[in-house]
C-alpha cells in the first residue's frame, strides 16, 4: 500500500479502538505501525514469545535479545564492533527529549563523548528517545558525566555488551 492509504487505515483502526473499545490484534514486522497505533506489544522470536508489555515499556526498556535488536537497530545496520572502555544508554522522555542535555554535559564536565547511537520516536504522541554514548577513558570524568545525567532525572544504564 502507498503511505497515504496506510496512514488512513491506521488512523481508522485507532479510531475504532478508541471510540468503540474494540481490541484489534495486529501482526506486523513494521515497528512504526506498532508505535503509531498500539498500546501493547508482544515480540515473538523464532516462534517463542520473547517479551510483552506496553509499547512504551518495551521500547524504552527492552529486556529480551529480540526486543533489543528491534529497538537498538531498527532499519539500520549496527556496526560489527564498537570500541570503547565504557558505554552507557540514556533514555529520554517527553520532558527531556528536546533539551540539549549532552551538549550541556560536555561543556560542564569538560570531556568529550562519542555518540554511538541516537534515536527519537513518537510513541502515543509523546517523544521518547535513547542514546548510546562511549564515555571518556578517565573514570573520574565518566562518573561525573553519569551523575550529571542522573541529576537531570534521565535513566542511565551501563552497557557491558557494547564494550569492544
Amino acid at each position: 500500500m502507498d503511505p497515504t492509504t496506510t496512514k488512513a487505515i491506521l488512523a481508522l483502526l485507532k479510531e475504532i479502538n478508541e471510540k468503540y473499545g474494540i481490541t484489534i490484534v495486529i501482526i506486523t514486522h513494521e515497528m512504526t505501525v506498532v508505535q503509531e497505533i498500539c498500546s501493547h506489544v508482544a515480540i515473538i522470536d523464532e516462534g517463542t514469545l520473547a517479551e510483552t508489555g506496553t509499547v512504551e515499556e518495551v521500547f524504552q526498556r527492552p529486556k529480551s535479545k529480540a526486543a533489543k535488536k528491534l529497538v537498538f537497530q531498527g532499519d539500520r545496520q549496527q556496526p560489527e564492533e564498537m570500541k570503547g572502555k565504557r558505554c552507557i544508554r540514556i533514555v529520554f522522555t517527553s520532558n527531556s527529549s528536546f533539551e540539549p542535555v549532552i551538549a550541556n554535559m560536555v561543556l560542564t564536565c569538560k570531556a568529550p563523548v562519542n555518540i554511538l547511537l541516537a534515536d527519537t520516536r513518537d510513541i502515543g504522541g509523546v517523544a521518547h528517545g535513547q542514546m548510546i554514548l562511549q564515555m571518556p577513558e578517565d573514570d573520574g570524568a565518566a562518573e561525573k558525566m553519569i551523575q550529571y545525567l542522573k541529576n537531570r532525572k534521565l535513566e542511565v544504564e551501563e552497557l557491558d555488551h557494547y564494550v569492544g
